[in-house]
């Protein structure tokens, strides 16, 4: 069995500089091919630290690293944890629009690849500009990360998350790692999903290695498994598509993947099929259902055992409380453990609780708070707006408690997507819902139009595509003369979701 020390009792900075030196001839990185040791790492987020420094940036300063997944945006976040700041990752291939809003609390803008400029105006600079004498002893900042998701106002809101949340989750992968091998793992998650932290800091806290792959090796599942047989790699976090992806070309591929030993998946409600069973039976993987919303990261975990696979239920628990988190539910204006059998919104306290939203106060006190407990002592925790059910052992996952929606693993809230149709000349009201299709959860956008404008489709969906992310871009639109509304006078959601189901989608 393959076990390392983890170094739970320091903050994530300590943790990971202990590991990074202890395992300083080992490999801490592998991109396009080339292997980059920890001492490497070491240096060259030593480097990118001074540089900060240097200009001023530590503890309460906000960077944001700006560039593809690579070995430099590895040591860049590396580099801003030693320094004591922050890090928000932004895609290169986010639109600008959208980029300067997320970068909009940064301090500054750090390319970790040849990207343009993002545009907010601030300041944007190399690695190679940044780059100074190394700082010798790290400090520690408020602020792990700051994750943007979907703002139901039309303007993303920007999810502070602390160190140590990363680094009891970091401890915890690798106090439960029982597998005969290091867990070798891909770089395989979106940029600006806070599961790529996950990825980071779980490999190197245990001194294995990190195999980072590109959007074109991320989008085909054969090439993916390429990779892993290459790398060795013993480990995966994977949405729930690219698993399903995953499973189905695994059906046609002879060779095998000796070393993967577990798949995590998290984003969305996890749907296991016939391949997927097939898959992990035959290649003796563990399925790791988890859980947890962007302001606490991962709070639940369930373990599907591969000689189980044939009675794996099609939706299963999300689990039990890992890494600090306290699972309970209000009721009664007081916090309470759930019994078995209720049913209730989730309320999560303890370690993994974020800081809040970034500039917006009113928000972070609505969905942030300090409640009374039933045992005497009050617990500052979040509202998940998720309703759950415990069965006595194990939480499972009942539905959404507002509008708010899953697609492909990203929190979406549909006015943010309404609100940039709104705003497109000859667009009267857009209302966004998702649907199913094939399996696969997408957005669909039915609008009615001004009395002397033909919008058509292809317009909107440029529109959406030059100020949101991919993922929030709908594929199906439908004009109606007017939006179906339910008897008390609110959009009916749900007649525009059976409304697509029988237009264009499935």
């Amino acid at each position: 069995m393959y076990t390392e020390a983890s170094g739970s009792r320091w903050s994530l900075i300590h943790s990971l500089l202990d590991a990074v030196r202890r395992h300083h001839s080992s490999v801490a990185v592998v991109d396009r091919g080339v292997e980059h040791s920890y001492a490497e790492l070491d240096r060259l987020s030593g480097e990118i630290a001074g540089g900060f420094a240097a200009r001023g940036l530590g503890p309460g300063s906000l960077v944001a690293v700006h560039g593809h997944r690579s070995w430099t945006r590895c040591a860049a976040v590396l580099g801003a944890w030693r320094a004591g700041a922050g890090v928000v990752c932004v895609d290169p291939g986010m639109p600008a629009p959208r980029a300067a809003k997320i970068t909009r609390f940064s301090d500054l803008v750090l390319h970790a690849d040849g990207a343009g400029p993002t545009g907010p105006g601030g300041t944007e600079l190399t690695v190679d500009e940044v780059r100074g004498n190394p700082l010798e002893v790290p400090r520690e900042g408020p602020v792990g990360y700051v994750i943007p998701t979907s703002g139901s106002t039309g303007e993303p809101k920007s999810v502070a998350v602390p160190p140590g949340v990363l680094a009891a989750l970091g401890d915890w992968h690798v106090r439960h790692w029982s597998h005969d091998r290091p867990p070798h793992t891909l770089q395989v998650a979106s940029i600006g999903f806070d599961v790529g932290y996950e990825e980071l800091v779980a490999t190197w806290l245990a001194g294995a290695r990190l195999v980072v792959v590109d959007d074109d090796q991320r989008q085909d599942p054969f090439t993916l498994m390429d990779v892993i047989r290459e790398h060795r790699v013993a480990r995966l976090f994977l949405p729930v598509v690219g698993l399903h992806a995953l499973a189905t070309a695994a059906a046609f591929e002879p060779d095998a993947m000796p070393d993967l030993r577990e798949i995590a998946v998290a984003g969305e409600r996890l749907v296991v099929n016939a391949e997927v069973r097939g898959f992990c039976a035959s290649g003796g993987i563990t399925l790791v259902n988890e859980y947890g919303p962007s302001e606490t990261h991962v709070v639940t975990q369930y373990r599907l055992a591969p000689h189980e696979a044939a009675d794996w239920p099609d939706h299963p628990p999300i689990g039990r409380a890992i890494a600090g988190a306290e699972l309970l539910r209000h009721t009664d204006g007081v916090l309470r453990p759930f019994a078995p059998g209720e049913e209730a919104e989730l309320m999560v306290a303890g370690g993994s609780v974020g800081i809040g939203y970034l500039g917006d106060q009113e928000l972070t006190d609505a969905r942030f708070r300090t409640l009374p407990h039933d045992d005497g002592a009050p617990r500052r925790c979040y509202a998940t707006g998720d309703l759950v059910r415990f069965d006595g052992t194990d939480f499972h996952f009942v539905a959404r408690a507002d509008d708010q929606l899953k697609v492909n693993g990203y929190r979406v809230e549909p006015g943010e997507v309404e609100a940039v149709l709104n705003a497109l000349p000859g667009v009267r009201r857009a209302v966004v819902v998702a649907v199913e299709v094939a399996g696969s959860r997408r957005l669909a956008a039915a609008y009615t139009r001004t009395a002397t404008d033909g919008t058509q489709p292809e317009q909107l969906a440029a529109h959406c595509a030059a100020h949101l992310p991919a993922y929030m871009v709908p594929k199906h639109f439908h004009a109606l003369e007017e939006l179906p509304v339910t008897a008390n006078g609110k959009v009916d959601r749900a007649g525009l979701r059976a409304l697509f189901g029988t237009v264009r989608t499935a």
